[in-house]
């Protein structure tokens, strides 16, 4: 496989090339039962971190010989290298808004009350929401989830930090200006504002929280890796990674490969350049693509669109909860994906764990066609998203 460097972003995604292998860490998948540390002892080289029960480790900088080494191993099946990004915020998208009328404080009915007609826009109701069913996990991998929603937490049964290592997966001011802009903690809340949106779709699916990107939005390839991992470890069937780049990325496509094998659904936005593209790995075969409308199921400015795009959601004025107590509205289809996240997981109470090409089929059956778009863009954003039909197909299928 060609080495290449792993860059995501929450928001976007610049590019840096000519990194040599002595100046950046090394991501690799091993073969069943080969040992990381083993490798680590056999090359002389730094084993930095790797996921239990799941065939990825990350590995020091190292020379070309040793880099060689490990590309050649019987025991490894690829190598890639890792590298930070540094993701300047697109002001087109505006920043988190907590005026405009919002409660300063509110439970999950009040933002439900709050956003009635984007949640009537996708055919939600909330007698599903709170019908019985089986315990499904819905994995949150993002900036973590901000200490002081203490409901949310209650709701969480495992959690991880990628970026601050052994600390807990708070999603918090950090001081962080990893993009340069002298700008810090750009994404503080990101992943406190995804976490309520799928509370208020699916108030009964349980949640698991990665911290995968700092408090300024910027992720790096191997902690998206780990937090996939962590999702399939800990027995998530559907996972929201508001995260892209329009780079491709081979290590991340392999591993979306291993999500599916383990019956893990990813479900990742298209992007918000607002071009005829779509980010990686919302591009993935097996990732649901989601698009992004605006309250009257136009394409939103921002929006990217293309033909690969399986279904849209609301991405304009979503309430959710915020990093700080708060209520705030954040707009991007990094929003509009944990709609999609949380009424798949909803659905997938009334069922038995399902294949993944079920769930997709699901979805494309359920989705409502628009029908108000410009020539341009017809054929480019699926449909929307539907709630009450997805979960009825879903339900349809087999009795838990």
């Amino acid at each position: 496989m060609k080495v290449s460097a792993i860059k995501l972003s929450l928001l976007t995604v610049m590019l840096t090339l000519g990194i040599a292998h002595g100046q950046t860490n090394i991501i690799c998948r091993l073969t069943a039962g080969t040992s990381p540390q083993a490798l680590a002892t056999k090359y002389n080289i730094t084993l930095l971190d790797y996921t239990p029960g799941a065939p990825f480790a990350i590995f020091a900088a190292m020379g070309d010989t040793e880099h060689s080494g490990l590309q050649k191993d019987a025991g490894v099946v690829w190598v890639e290298d890792d590298c930070d990004v540094v993701s300047p915020e697109d002001e087109s998208k505006g920043k988190p808004n907590k005026g405009g009328g919002l409660p300063a404080v509110g439970t999950r009915s009040t933002l439900q009350s709050v956003n009635k007609n984007l949640l009537r826009q996708i055919n939600w109701t909330s007698s599903l929401s709170t019908s019985t069913g089986r315990v499904v996990k819905l994995a949150i991998l993002d900036t973590g989830l901000a200490p002081k929603q203490t409901d949310l937490w209650a709701k969480v049964d495992a959690s991880m930090n990628a970026v601050e290592s052994g600390q807990p997966a708070y999603d918090i001011p950090q001081g962080t200006d990893s993009n340069g802009n002298g700008i810090p903690d750009e994404a503080v809340g990101h992943g406190t504002m995804i976490a309520g949106i799928v509370d208020q779709i699916a108030p009964q699916v349980h949640l698991l929280v990665g911290r995968i990107a700092d408090s300024d939005g910027s992720a790096t390839g191997w902690n998206v890796i780990k937090g996939l991992a962590f999702a399939v470890t800990n027995g998530a069937e559907v996972a929201n990674v508001s995260l892209g780049t329009l780079t491709d990325v081979p290590a991340l496509s392999d591993v979306i490969d291993w999500c599916t094998e383990n019956n893990l659904l990813v479900v990742a936005p298209i992007g918000n350049n607002g071009l005829n593209a779509i980010c990686h790995p919302a591009s993935y075969e097996s990732v649901i693509c989601v698009g992004g409308l605006d309250a009257v199921n136009r394409k939103a400015s921002f929006s990217n669109w293309n033909k690969k795009c399986n279904v849209s959601a609301p991405a304009v004025g979503f309430a959710s909860q915020f990093w700080d107590g708060s209520l705030a509205v954040w707009n991007g289809t990094s929003f509009a994906a944990p709609a999609v996240a949380a009424a798949v997981a909803d659905g997938l109470r009334h069922t038995n764990p399902t294949p993944i090409e079920t769930i997709k089929s699901a979805i494309m059956s359920s989705r409502v066609p628009l029908r108000r778009l410009p020539a341009q863009f017809q054929g480019k954003l699926g449909g929307i998203l539907d709630v009450t039909r997805l979960i009825g197909i879903l339900a349809a299928g087999q009795s838990p």
